[in-house]
C-alpha cells in the first residue's frame, strides 16, 4: 500500500514549476507547488498549487485536499475551538447529545485491560474518548451526524479555521488562505501520472461535499498504558472517566456533559493519584479487592 505522505509527494512532483496543462479551455503554467504547513496542527489543504494563464497571466490556485480511496478521517484531533467553528455556539450541547445517543455503549465496555482486547494492549486503563469525524462508521462508539450542507463544506474546506491554519506556509513562504481547501483529489494515486491527469482528477470542494454528505462521529479511546507509564498526549476528551477511590476501591465515573474541555493530562494525573492511594502500580495489581466491580475489567 502506498503511504499517504508518498502519495502527496507524488502529486506535488507532477506540478513542477514550468509544467503546463489545460483547464476550462485555457492553458496554464505552474508557478509554485508544495505542501502547506503550520506551526501547530494541520491545514485542510494537503497540496497547494499556484498557476497562471499563459496568455492573460490570470492566477488560479488549486488548494487540494488529497484523500486516498481508503481514507476515513476528516477531523481526527477535534478541539473545542474547531468544534465551535463547525457546530456553532451550542457545540458542547450538540456533542454531548451525540455521545448520549450511544451512552449505553460506553457503559458496556471494559475500562481496565489486564489482558489484550481487540486493538487495546494489556496493561491499559481508559482515560476517556477523543472525538473524531469520519466519512464512514468508526466502530461501536460511532453514529451518523446530521450536518447541514454548509457544515459539510466546512468540515472539508476549513474556511473557519484560525488564521495560523488558514494562512499556511508553502516552501518557506506564508500564503494567505493557502490552508483552506477549494478542491479535492479522491482516487488511487497510481491513476495519476501527469500534470494533466492530476488536474483532470480535481473536484471542486462544494461538489465533493454534495456528493459525500454523510459524516460520522467516532469516539476513540485515550488509554493510559500502565506498564510504560505513557498515553498518547494531552488530547481533548468528548467523554472522560473521573476515576475515584470509593471505599478503598478504584471506581469509574463516566462524564458526558463537558466535552473537549477536560484533557488527557488532567484525567491521567487524577488516575495516577488514585492508583497511588491504593498502592497499585499497574494492571497486574488490580483485583476484586481494590476495584468497584470486575464488570469493567478485562
Amino acid at each position: 500500500m502506498v503511504q499517504f505522505g508518498d502519495s502527496e509527494r507524488h502529486i506535488v512532483s507532477l506540478f513542477t514549476p514550468g509544467s503546463r496543462f489545460r483547464f476550462n479551455g485555457k492553458e496554464y503554467e505552474v508557478e509554485l507547488a508544495g505542501k502547506p504547513t503550520t506551526r501547530q496542527g494541520e491545514p485542510k489543504t494537503d497540496i497547494y498549487v499556484r498557476c497562471f494563464e499563459v496568455i492573460d497571466r490570470d492566477i488560479i490556485e488549486f488548494k487540494i485536499s488529497f484523500k486516498q480511496e481508503n481514507a476515513d478521517f476528516l477531523e481526527n484531533k477535534m478541539t473545542a475551538q474547531r468544534a465551535e467553528q463547525i457546530f456553532g455556539l451550542r457545540w458542547q450541547e450538540i456533542i454531548s447529545g451525540f455521545t448520549k445517543q450511544i451512552e449505553q455503549q460506553f457503559f458496556n465496555r471494559p475500562y481496565i485491560f489486564k489482558n489484550k482486547f481487540k486493538r487495546t494492549s494489556e496493561g491499559c486503563i481508559t482515560l476517556g474518548w477523543k472525538f473524531e469525524l469520519l466519512n464512514k462508521p468508526g466502530g461501536e462508539l460511532s453514529n451518523i451526524v446530521r450536518f447541514s450542507p454548509s457544515q459539510v463544506v466546512e468540515v472539508y474546506a476549513g474556511r473557519k479555521l484560525d488564521d495560523s491554519k488558514r494562512n499556511a506556509m508553502v516552501n518557506g513562504i506564508i500564503i494567505p488562505e493557502s490552508g483552506v481547501a477549494n478542491c479535492v483529489i479522491n482516487c488511487d494515486v497510481h491513476r495519476i501520472n501527469s500534470t494533466q491527469e492530476a488536474v483532470d482528477s480535481i473536484i471542486p470542494i462544494e461538489e465533493f461535499a454534495r456528493l459525500n454528505p454523510d459524516i460520522y462521529f467516532a469516539c476513540k479511546a485515550l488509554n493510559y498504558r500502565t506498564f510504560a507509564d505513557k498515553y498518547d498526549g494531552n488530547r481533548p476528551l468528548s467523554v472522560y472517566i473521573d476515576w475515584q477511590v470509593v471505599n478503598q476501591k478504584l471506581t469509574p465515573n463516566v462524564i458526558f456533559d463537558n466535552p473537549l474541555v477536560v484533557r488527557g493530562n488532567l484525567v491521567a494525573d487524577n488516575l495516577k493519584e488514585c492508583l497511588r492511594v491504593l498502592n497499585i502500580r499497574d494492571t497486574n495489581g488490580i483485583n476484586q479487592s481494590n476495584v468497584a466491580s470486575l464488570d469493567f475489567v478485562y
